[in-house]
């Protein structure tokens, strides 16, 4: 597709109805399938980490995102609401935004992601401080086929995956189901645990991981009915929490599905009627062996456990060209249980919470010049819990020719504390904290300017300042050893972002990328930890044949000081891949070399590692055979 045909793309995520990429109230960016396939990415954190202003960390449980200059390591990503097809997947224990292998879909079932970046509680409510991802899924063809697709990795990866789709009549329905098992690095090397008692510092066989994933879709005219259910184990070999190091009894253990009914009807030529109803579930177990070293240790069980169900819907007006949105929500908490336990031994703790939500949001599309179109609206969000939060945003966008837009675009979100943050405290680490949290808030400003420099070449510039306070830390209780969650933090940004995406007639394509911020941590006076200054990022693809490509992807962050002052170096990551396009006999292939040059370089660590960084495994290697079998008897009837 052209690039200034690319910039017309309609997207639903910025304003909670479809309209074009370049009108939207957000700086809004799309990463596609062919994306996915071309540059060999594996998590949907890879394919993130291309988009200006996002980079991540891993500290071998979990993937983290930081976004324009912020960054926490083990708070679990939950200033990102993270969408599949409009469904939340933020859990209600953790507010859990998976990235990593923790993410529950596979991402050979994407159809594309649309990111759109600044606050967005003022359409969806809390979590969306930073932005919202919304990760939309293939539709079935009229054909109905299967596909399967088996990969081999390095480090004894391996992947398979098994999809049927088609349609009949009004009807159409994907199911799909992979698989995934690996042995992870045999022997890493932890300094922090180099003692005769601790194996020299050496976890031996310490970090495998397998995961199981399915996805299921039926749709009947204006009626889509789909599931998701997924469980990941994850050993983590850091010792992390103070669990006995080289054991590998220590690991997560993940489970997350849902169910969503929902149904989009044309209520006349004018007006749009979406509903949903859906039930969500979510299930932890963290487990690990305590104790000193060469004792006999204690085997201790972490759990969590959520279930939750809502309805929402949504009624868009057109009234001549100007456009009025409007919904509302319900959600009640079934249960929110936490508890942990020495096995054997009752409980150490246990609660069990049942809040409630409901909300109410407005926006409002005005043409009020030719070429000008503002947008105003605002939700409001009522918690059991909490008080009332309202959460408005205003955009301007201006478009003084069909090659060029320019938008500015302020808001205020919020996230509310987490299950965890405002009720676990097990008086072994965490303690009750001396005052009942509050909601964490950010006020954003934003400057986009877009322009196609040519029908080849597309440059697009964004300026930001990000001020947020109320920022729930993890602090230690000075009394005592242990620790508490308290609203004490308050931190700014402001930055630059300039991206330049350039296609020509053969098909090569380049995107480039570059990201200056400034954070500053206004408590202390000081730069925020794990906020680099510069980022970088080039991604470029070249035609080899008519059948095949050659892409490489090149990811810069510059230094970095993490939680503990410790310096974190810089690192430059080149990635390539070699893809063909579907063969003849519906076979497809791709290969990819992941820092090729075996890069030495670390993730911050977090509160409850032991490390100040965590070193990550280098070069590493996928290859993947694709196979998709037309089946008889499918297809839509005439």
């Amino acid at each position: 597709m052209p690039l200034e045909d690319l910039a017309r793309v309609q997207v639903y995520s910025a304003s909670r109805h479809s309209e074009e990429a370049r009108k939207a109230p957000s700086s809004v960016s799309i990463i596609s399938a062919e994306d996915i396939r071309r540059y060999g990415w594996r998590t949907l954190a890879e394919a993130l980490r291309s988009l200006h202003g996002f980079y991540v960390s891993d500290n071998r449980q979990y993937t983290y995102l930081g976004v324009r200059g912020f960054m926490r390591p083990g708070d679990d990503n939950p200033r990102i609401l993270l969408l599949v097809n409009g469904h939340r997947l933020n859990d209600k224990i953790y507010d859990t935004a998976a990235i990593g292998t923790e993410f529950p879909l596979d991402l050979d079932l994407i159809d594309h992601i649309e990111v759109v970046r600044g606050p967005g509680s003022s359409l969806y409510g809390t979590n969306a401080i930073f932005g919202v991802i919304n990760v939309i899924t293939k539709e079935p063809g009229h054909e109905a086929v299967a596909e399967t697709t088996d990969d081999t990795g390095s480090l004894l990866s391996r992947t398979g995956r098994m999809t049927v789709m088609g349609s009949r009549g009004p009807m159409s329905g994907l199911i799909s189901g992979s698989l995934n098992r690996s042995a992870g690095n045999p022997q890493l090397f932890f300094p922090e645990f180099a003692t005769p008692e601790t194996n020299q510092g050496w976890a031996e066989n310490a970090d495998g991981s397998h995961f199981e994933r399915s996805f299921a879709q039926l749709r009947c005219g204006d009626f889509t009915l789909e599931g998701l259910l997924a469980d990941r184990v994850r050993q983590f070999p850091t010792g992390a929490g103070g669990a006995v190091f080289n054991d590998p009894a220590n690991r997560d253990n993940d489970a997350r599905g849902y169910v969503d009914a929902g149904l989009h009807r044309k209520l006349g030529d004018a007006t749009d009627l979406e509903v949903r109803g859906y039930y969500d579930a979510y299930d932890y177990v963290g487990s690990g062996d305590y104790g000193p070293q060469g004792t006999e240790p204690m085997a201790v069980r972490v759990k969590a456990r959520a279930d939750w169900m809502g309805m929402e819907g949504t009624v868009t007006r057109q009234i001549g060209i100007q456009r009025i949105t409007a919904g509302a929500e319900y959600e009640r908490s079934l249960g929110l249980k936490q508890w942990s336990y020495a096995t054997g031994e009752p409980p150490i703790f246990w609660s069990d919470e049942k809040p409630w939500l409901a909300s109410g949001f407005a926006d409002a599309e005005l043409h009020v010049m030719a070429r000008v179109i503002v947008h105003a609206g605002a939700r409001l969000d009522k918690d059991s819990e909490f008080d009332n939060t309202l959460s408005p945003r205003g955009a301007a966008i201006w478009t003084p020719d069909e090659r060029t837009a320019v938008k500015y675009i302020a808001g205020r979100a919020f996230r509310n504390p987490n299950a965890y943050e405002a009720h676990y405290a097990d008086g072994i680490t965490v303690t009750a904290g001396p005052q009942p949290l509050r909601p964490e808030q950010i006020l954003s400003h934003e400057v986009v300017v877009e322009r196609s420099v040519r029908p080849w070449l597309r440059v697009t510039a964004d300026g930001f300042y990000n001020q947020l306070k109320e920022l729930i830390d993890h602090v230690p209780d000075g009394a005592t050893t242990l620790s508490y969650f308290v609203n004490d933090d308050r931190v700014h940004a402001q930055g630059l972002e300039v991206q330049v995406d350039a296609e020509r007639r053969s098909g090569a394509e380049l995107k480039a990328s570059y990201t200056a911020t400034a954070a500053t941590d206004d408590v202390v006076h000081a730069p925020l930890t794990n906020a680099p200054h510069s980022q970088a990022n080039l991604n470029g693809s070249v035609p080899l044949s008519r059948w095949a490509w050659a892409s490489l992807e090149m990811v810069y962050v510059s230094a970095l000081t993490d939680m503990r002052g410790t310096r974190v170096s810089p690192y430059l990551l080149p990635n390539l891949t070699l893809t063909t396009k579907p063969l003849r006999g519906g076979w497809q292939f791709s290969s990819s070399l992941y820092d090729a040059t075996n890069r030495r370089w670390s993730s911050p660590a977090g509160p409850n590692d032991p490390e100040d960084q965590i070193r990550m495994d280098g070069r590493g290697w996928r290859v993947q055979v694709g196979y998709r079998q037309p089946m008889r008897g499918g297809g839509r009837e005439p």
